[in-house]
């Protein structure tokens, strides 16, 4: 406005005037340059707080949906790839046609280990060279949990969406604020209504799935692409998947998306590949250059690992990573003479290789990583090693801390690897070593989770300090104190196991210790604070069955109040606990005793489809009609669920179909609007003959 005036100003004053009066020109010239500097800075400042306000907003929603991130996965891909890895895929008609889009679905499939996460990243890196559409991943992970599931995919994939397409991210901002910004989680159904919505809203999408044979929730991953496939409205979003031709994939994604677009790896052509990378391994890798081999036996190593590995890209590896220890080229020679010939026989052979002083801490190392529900930090895998769990020398030992993270990997040579994700961290080496491991006794569930409970109350009882600085001087404190219970309820069966829980718990210190780094009933709470509950209370919330039992004989008060549950026979209720509840109701548990804000045992276990302990509550004499908590009645919590057996089993003890319930009113509002039709006839027929 200033400088509009200014200018106005000057355009009536005549230019003889003007010319006469140059230090008044020259001042309002000066004053014209300032004004406009000003401009400058506040349009610059507006646009800095401008992004810094959608850069925390971005940062919110990203804490909301704490989605698995695909790029570590990718990252480590493009670390095993060699140039020109995959390029016969790219070259390739079908994939051609994919790419140009006259083609929507492509499904990639081979065996274990023929390098299909290597050929995803070739894709994507492909992919990324057009600037044309939005490119959205997400790899399934046996190590990790949070991307084994479609619930995890569906958050990546709707964060990658709000990350890149400004188009689309007010459809995810809405339902951030119908979730009270952020403070309840959205559905799975919520989220995939999101994010059809959000991919509507794009010109062009492309999604690259990978190793859909990793994901424990394939029935919903199936039905969820089905759905996407047959959107009419989705015709522009392209989907290229890959996976293990295993039975539910290849009875259900020939007939989605068409035979023709089906492509099994080429095994020659994956054989041409570790040709090529054994070659480069051999001519660039210290392990092999800094050695004075003779050419023939270069070609020996070229001839019967590049050609003998059978469309395995895995095996091949694993060989040259055996070469490479070999002191001197007659053990080369040997080793070549007597190579594995499969996978198995390879993991075998690395186990038996493993030097007898380091074998315990292995064995055990390896079951950690194959019953984790996350990766190790190469931190947290420091203090595993650290804690000895022989009877005789039982204790946490500062000075068994490993100089070097690296020297990690010569525990388990071969079978694990280091991805560099937001921390370091220790992974198996490849699916098909979980997968043999699970096959020999020690890594069974039972046996390796004696080990992980032992190490882990171990772990906790020895360390010390205050939280601030047990969390900081000991890095796997609060992994300990989160996983060692789910562990203990598999190894309970052991007397010795059980005493060390029992004297774990009842101890004051590490009771204390333990409830103020982790308490399952506040997981989302990273510093939970003192224990809200009576050790018996943990105990039930726990599944931890046998040392409740010590508890009660010992007098503990079974109806006591306390923790975020309430009470012990609600936390053993929505946990599924069918032992622990038989227990505390032939103990005398008030089974109507109300649960805190949840409601009673009744309707936790309703919620959670827990039929055969609604039936053991009904059958103590649990009110089916009692009113309260954030579902209003047992039968509003099970058709909102969509437990239909348990719903006619309330209906037939008398449940009022018209109690109101909480969020969508009655019972059959609920199932209505969670799409529960098989709830809604059953409800509406007995409301019928009511």
């Amino acid at each position: 406005m200033a400088a509009a005036y200014a200018k106005e100003l000057l355009g009536c004053v005549q230019s003889s005037v003007v010319n006469a009066e140059d230090p008044a020109k020259a001042i309002l010239e000066k004053v014209q340059l300032q004004i406009d500097s000003m401009q400058q800075t506040t349009a610059a400042t507006r646009a800095t707080a401008d992004s810094i306000r959608s850069d925390l907003h971005t940062s919110e929603i990203k804490r909301w949906l704490c989605p698995p991130d695909p790029s570590s996965n990718a990252s480590h891909a493009r670390t095993l790839r060699h140039e020109g890895t995959g390029a016969w895929l790219l070259e390739s008609p079908v994939f051609q046609e994919w790419h140009s889009g006259s083609r929507r679905q492509l499904w990639l499939h081979g065996l274990a280990g023929c390098g299909k996460s290597v050929l995803s990243t070739t894709v994507l890196d492909h992919l990324a060279k057009r600037d044309d559409n939005l490119i959205l991943s997400f790899f399934f992970d046996f190590s990790d949990v949070a991307k084994q599931t479609l619930e995890g995919m569906l958050r990546s994939l709707a964060f990658q969406l709000y990350d890149g397409g400004v188009d689309s991210a007010n459809h995810l901002d809405a339902s951030f604020q119908a979730h009270r910004n952020g403070s309840d989680q959205p559905t799975i159904k919520v989220l995939r209504g999101v994010i059809s919505k959000m991919l509507v809203a794009q010109r062009k999408v492309t999604i690259v799935l990978d190793a859909l044979d990793e994901s424990k929730t394939r029935k919903d991953v199936l039905e969820y692409i089905e759905n996407m496939v047959l959107n009419p409205d989705l015709v522009h979003v392209q989907l290229l998947l890959t996976g293990r031709p295993e039975s539910e994939f290849l009875r259900d994604i020939p007939p989605l998306i068409g035979k023709q677009n089906c492509l099994p790896l080429d095994k020659q052509a994956v054989n041409s590949d570790i040709r090529s990378w054994v070659t480069a391994q051999l001519s660039q890798r210290r392990d092999f250059i800094q050695k004075p081999l003779s050419q023939s036996l270069l070609e020996d190593i070229r001839k019967k690992v590049g050609d003998g590995a059978d469309g395995m890209f895995r095996w091949a590896f694993c060989q040259l990573d055996s070469l490479a220890e070999c002191p001197h080229e007659e053990a080369m020679e040997e080793a070549l003479e007597s190579l594995p010939g499969d996978l198995d026989k390879t993991y075998e052979r690395m186990l038996e290789s493993i030097p007898t002083e380091r074998k315990s801490d292995a064995i055990r190392l390896l079951q950690f990583l194959v019953h984790s529900k996350r990766p190790l930090t190469l931190a947290e895998v420091k203090e595993v090693i650290a804690t000895k769990i022989e009877n005789d020398s039982q204790r946490f030992y500062m000075k068994r801390r490993l100089f070097c993270e690296t020297e990690i990997l010569t525990y388990c040579p071969g079978l694990v690897t280091v991805v560099h994700a937001k921390d370091k961290e220790l992974h198996l080496a490849h699916f098909s070593v979980k997968e043999y491991l699970l096959g020999r006794n020690k890594f069974k569930v039972t046996a390796a989770s004696i080990c992980i409970t032992r190490t882990c109350l171990t772990y906790l009882t020895d360390i010390n300090g205050s939280e601030r600085e047990i969390k900081h001087n000991f890095p796997m404190a609060a992994y300990a104190a989160e996983v060692w219970a789910c562990h203990a309820a598999l190894a309970q069966i052991y007397d010795e196991v059980v005493r060390m829980i029992v004297s774990f718990l009842k101890e004051e210190t590490t009771f204390q210790r333990w409830a103020r780094l982790h308490q399952a009933d506040r997981s989302w709470d990273k510093s939970p604070g003192a224990p809200r509950g009576s050790r018996l209370y943990y105990a039930c919330l726990n599944g931890l069955d046998v040392p409740a039992l010590e508890f009660i004989d010992r007098g503990a008060d079974v109806n006591a109040q306390g923790g975020s549950y309430g009470n012990a026979l609600y936390a053993a209720s929505q946990g599924g606990y069918q032992e622990i509840v038989k227990l505390l109701l032939n103990k005398e548990a008030d089974v109507n005793a109300q649960g805190s804000e949840y409601g009673n045992a009744l309707q936790a276990t309703s919620q959670g489809g827990h039929q055969e302990i609604v039936n053991l509550l009904l059958n103590k004499g649990a009110d089916v009609n009692a009113q309260g908590g954030s579902y209003g009645s047992a039968l509003y919590a099970a058709s909102e669920g969509g437990y239909q057996e348990i719903v006619k089993l309330l209906l037939n003890k008398g449940a009022d179909i018209n109690a109101q319930g909480s969020e969508y009113g009655n019972a059959l509002y609920a199932a209505s609007q969670q799409d529960h039709h098989f709830l809604l006839q059953s409800v509406t027929k007995m409301k019928i003959s009511r």
